[in-house]
């Protein structure tokens, strides 16, 4: 039996509840296992299950994942999705200096072990206090002494106020960017004024030498939670240094045979063509990326049309990019080639039809073969009464598990038509929106669909019309 899950109080704070409404989307799907959700989504199942725990604020891509494989609304989550992580980047209010909490706030969305153990170079700040001067650390309270005994000065490392210290929540899972989250410090009791001459001067040194050790140390969390400039260590990477952080060819780099722009906030480049590969660079929105061919590999929801793709782009200035997160496609008859990651092409495709036991008038769509990674079918019916027959769209679907199930009721038959005539009826190995293969099995259903299908005799421009059809995007006009 398996186990059940951990409860999410949605009164917990906005993270706790964004993943309580992730459970209920998933329980209005009837509630399918993590592992039949990884099939359909393309993320590994404790992704997806750790997006529902209210632990962290999940990816955009793993909710784009999560909802779509649901059936959920992709879109309507994009937007609150992007609402929440504003909130969660937005720094809190600084408390007054005068007033000293009692006990050290933490903030909801960051994990505790994320403040119990502080990165390595944030360890030095966690012991720093409060002084006269605001943003200095304080000067230790020596022991009563002569100055022989407190000479010569060995000035100890000075950090920033643990109040004005940004810290770095929890990484992201698919290298989203850090954001920050500003929190108070234990501030412990001042230290009584101190009138000998020896010890006012002890406690001028140590301030010089704090406000140094600050202005570096916030030099130092700017940088750690600041995405890196173009062209920096961080950022390094083949064609980098363009204007926005955008890739730049340079005469080295081979011919572009097309070229795509990047619309989220950040586009991962990658060394292959799975969403596990390393990132070679983070480019931002609006970027033109000049791409040389596409190979196929993770299938990647389609963050505009919640569509599956499984196609990622070659960049002529170094690594491959999901075609999903980028708006443009290769041109039609350019065809998958080998990368590092890469999944084999589709090489054969069986369609099967049968009618539903519950529901007269409707039908079941399934598809076998090898190496299937997205399957869209398509039907030759008029639109209504009176109208010429065409190709009409009846959906993708990219769950291999379930046999790339899609349902399907038919439209009525054309004025003065036999309703049992069979229809010609398609099931296409897609690549991706706007993007079908030459791997199609041909059919003509009659209803009550039963039996073996016959095989439809399409010529070359028919099938062509059949095979665009079928992998169309939803989102745009069929036919």
């Amino acid at each position: 039996m398996a186990r059940r899950p951990r409860p999410v109080n949605p009164a917990d704070g906005p993270v706790q509840a964004f993943a309580h409404d992730l459970r209920l989307v998933r329980e209005q799907a009837g509630n399918p296992t993590y592992r039949v959700l990884a099939q359909r989504a393309g993320f590994a199942a404790t992704t997806l299950s750790d997006a529902a725990r209210g632990i962290r604020l999940p990816s955009l891509e793993v909710t784009q994942a999560y909802i779509g494989a649901c059936g959920g609304d992709v879109e309507e989550w994009t937007r609150r999705w992007n609402d929440l992580d504003r909130l969660a980047a937005a720094p809190a209010p600084e408390k007054p200096a005068e007033a000293a909490p009692a006990a050290e706030e933490k903030p909801a969305d960051v994990e505790p072990e994320a403040e119990e153990q502080p990165r390595e170079e944030e360890s030095a700040v966690e012991g720093a206090t409060e002084s006269g001067a605001p943003g200095v650390a304080p000067a230790p309270t020596p022991p009563p002494a002569s100055p022989a005994a407190v000479l010569p000065l060995v000035p100890p490392t000075v950090a920033p106020v643990a109040s004005e210290v940004a810290t770095l929540s929890p990484v992201r899972p698919h290298g989203h960017p850090p954001t920050e989250t500003l929190h108070s410090g234990r501030r412990p009791p001042r230290r009584p004024a101190v009138g000998t001459a020896v010890l006012l001067v002890l406690a001028a040194v140590l301030a010089l030498v704090a406000a140094r050790a600050t202005e570096v140390g916030r030099s130092r969390n700017v940088a750690q939670n600041t995405p890196a400039p173009t062209g920096s260590a961080t950022n390094a990477g083949p064609g980098s240094g363009g204007p926005g952080g955008c890739p730049v060819a340079t005469a080295d780099s081979p011919p572009a045979l097309f070229s795509g722009t990047t619309y989220n906030g950040t586009t991962r480049l990658r060394t292959g063509a799975s969403r596990s590969a390393d990132v070679i660079l983070q480019v931002p929105a609006g970027c033109r990326l000049q791409l040389t061919g596409f190979c196929l590999g993770d299938v990647v929801i389609d963050t505009t049309s919640g569509s599956p793709d499984l196609r990622w782009f070659r960049v002529s200035t170094g690594g491959y990019v999901s075609s999903a997160v980028i708006h443009g496609n290769p041109p039609a008859a350019l065809q998958p080639v080998d990368c590092p990651d890469a999944a084999p092409a589709p090489a054969s495709i069986a369609l099967a039809v049968a009618p539903r036991t519950d529901q007269p008038g409707r039908y079941e769509l399934r598809a076998t073969g090898d190496h299937l990674g997205i399957v869209g079918y398509a039907a030759y019916l008029p639109r209504g009464r009176g109208t010429t027959p065409q190709w009409q769209q009846i959906g993708m679907s990219a769950d291999a598990a379930a046999g790339f199930l899609v349902a399907w009721q038919p439209g009525p038959p054309a004025d003065g038509a036999d309703a049992q005539a069979a229809v010609r009826t398609v099931a296409v190995a897609c690549f991706g929106g706007d993007g079908p293969s030459t791997v199609t099995d041909q059919r003509l259903v009659s209803f009550p669909a039963t039996g073996a299908l016959p095989v439809a005799e399409l010529d070359e421009d028919e099938l062509a019309r059949a095979q665009r059809t079928a992998c169309r995007y939803p989102d745009t006009e069929q036919g």
